[in-house]
C-alpha cells in the first residue's frame, strides 16, 4: 500500500509521462505547414517535427549532470517550463519555418530534461521488482498518450496547422502539478533505507555495455520509421495512410509490453534481452521474404515489442549498477545515446548497405537481421557467463 507522499509523487510521474512525447505531436501538421510555406526548404519543414530529438540529446546530458546539484522539483519545473515555452511561442510568432524550427528546438530541450528525470524519479521512489514494473507502466503510459496526442494533433491540424500547438497547454497544466507534488530533493537524498551500491570500475563497464545494447536496439527499430513507407510503396501494398496505421502498432506494442513486463521478466529472466533481439531478427526475416500487409504488420509489432522491452529493462538494470547520485547522469547518457541511435540509423544503413547490395530496401533488412542475430548471441553468451560466475 502506497503512503500519501508516494501517491502524490506518482501523480507527478504520471503528469510528466503524459507530456514526455509532446514535442513530436506536431508531426501530423507537417503537410499543412508545407502548404502554408510553399517556398520553404522541404527538409527544413520536415525537421520541425524531429528537431526536438536533436535538442533532447543535449539537454539529457546536461540535466543528468545538473541533478548532482539541483533538486528534482527545480529541474522538473525548468524542463516543463521550457517545453511549454517552445510549444506555445509558435502561437504568437509563426512568420517563417525558421521560427518554428527554433521553437521546436526549444521544446526539445524541455523534453530531454523530462525524459531524463522520469526514470530517476522512479528509481528514487521505488526499487526492485516494483521499480521494474513501474518503468514498464510509465513507458506504456508514454506511448498510449503519444498515440492520443498524435491523433488529436491531426484533428486540430485539419482546421489550421497552428491549432496543433494548442496541445502544449497540457504542459502548463503539468507545470502546476509538478510544482505541487515533485519533491524538493536531490536523487541522493533518499528518505527510505534502501542501500545504494558503490559504482566501481566493473560497473562502469557494465553500464557502457547496456547503453550500447539500447542504442543498437533503437537503431534497429528506426528501420521501421525509415523504410516502412518505402516498403509499402515498393511492393504496392497500399497508400501512405496504410503506413500510418501500421506504424501505430509500434506504439501499441510498447503499451502491451509495458503492462506485461512483470511477467516477461519472470518467464525469460536473464534471457529477456536475448528474446528481444531474436524478435528483431524474426521481424527482419518476415520483411525480407514475405511481402504482404500481414508480414509488415507482424514485423512492426515484433520489432516494436522488442524495442519497448529493451527500453524498459535496461533502465532497471542500470539502476542496479549506479548509485542514486550517479543514476541521473547515467540516464542522461541513456537518453542521449538512444536518441543518437535512432537519428543515426538511416545514415548508418544507407551508407553501409550499398557496399554489398544494389537493393537498398532488401539490403537494409538483411543487415538488420545480421546485427540482431549477432547482438542476440552476444547477450546470450554474456547471460551464460554471468550465470556461471554467480553459481
Amino acid at each position: 500500500m502506497l503512503n500519501k507522499k508516494t501517491r502524490l509523487l506518482l501523480i507527478g510521474i504520471i503528469a510528466l509521462a503524459i507530456i514526455a512525447r509532446l514535442s513530436s505531436s506536431t508531426a501530423p501538421a507537417i503537410g499543412v505547414i508545407a502548404q502554408a510555406f510553399p517556398h520553404a526548404n522541404k527538409t527544413a519543414v520536415e525537421s520541425i517535427a524531429t528537431i526536438g530529438d536533436s535538442a533532447a540529446v543535449i539537454s539529457a546530458l546536461v540535466v543528468g549532470k545538473l541533478l548532482d546539484h539541483w533538486t528534482f522539483k527545480k529541474i522538473a519545473m525548468i524542463s516543463v517550463g521550457i517545453l511549454s515555452l517552445g510549444g506555445l511561442l509558435p502561437l504568437l510568432f509563426h512568420h517563417s519555418v525558421n521560427q518554428l524550427l527554433v521553437w521546436g528546438f526549444l521544446a526539445g530541450l524541455g523534453t530531454g530534461g523530462i525524459t531524463t528525470i522520469l526514470p530517476s524519479l522512479q528509481a528514487y521512489t521505488f526499487s526492485g521488482e516494483r521499480l521494474a514494473t513501474m518503468l514498464g507502466n510509465v513507458v506504456a503510459l508514454e506511448n498510449g498518450t503519444s498515440m492520443l496526442l498524435v491523433f488529436g494533433s491531426g484533428l486540430l491540424a485539419a482546421g489550421s496547422w497552428l491549432h496543433t500547438y494548442y496541445l502544449f497547454f497540457l504542459a502548463l497544466i503539468a507545470l502546476v502539478v509538478v510544482s505541487l507534488v515533485i519533491p524538493n530533493k536531490r536523487p541522493d537524498q533518499k528518505s527510505d533505507e534502501q542501500t545504494t551500491q558503490t559504482v566501481q570500475q566493473t560497473q562502469f563497464g557494465h553500464i557502457i555495455y547496456y547503453l550500447i545494447l539500447a542504442s543498437v536496439m533503437v537503431g534497429l527499430e528506426a528501420v521501421l520509421y525509415n523504410k516502412n513507407a518505402l516498403y509499402v510503396q515498393h511492393y504496392h501494398l497500399g497508400s501512405p495512410a496504410l503506413t500510418g496505421k501500421i506504424m501505430m502498432l509500434d506504439g501499441l506494442a510498447a503499451i502491451i509490453m509495458g503492462l506485461i513486463i512483470r511477467w516477461l521478466r519472470k518467464w525469460f529472466k536473464q534471457y529477456l534481452l536475448v528474446v528481444s533481439f531474436s524478435l528483431v531478427a524474426l521481424g527482419g526475416l518476415l520483411l525480407l521474404n514475405w511481402h504482404t500487409v500481414i508480414s509488415i504488420t507482424l514485423a512492426t509489432f515484433f520489432i516494436g515489442s522488442a524495442s519497448a522491452t529493451t527500453l524498459m529493462t535496461v533502465p532497471y538494470l542500470l539502476s542496479n549498477l549506479a548509485t542514486a547520485k550517479h543514476y541521473p547522469l547515467v540516464m542522461g547518457c541513456f537518453s542521449a545515446i538512444t536518441s543518437l541511435g535512432f537519428s543515426g540509423s538511416a545514415l548508418f544503413f544507407n551508407s553501409l548497405v550499398p557496399h554489398f547490395s544494389k537493393n537498398l530496401l532488401q539490403g537494409t533488412y538483411g543487415l538488420q537481421i545480421v546485427i540482431a542475430i549477432i547482438m542476440a548471441l552476444i547477450v546470450f553468451i554474456s547471460a551464460l557467463l554471468k550465470k556461471k560466475t554467480t553459481n
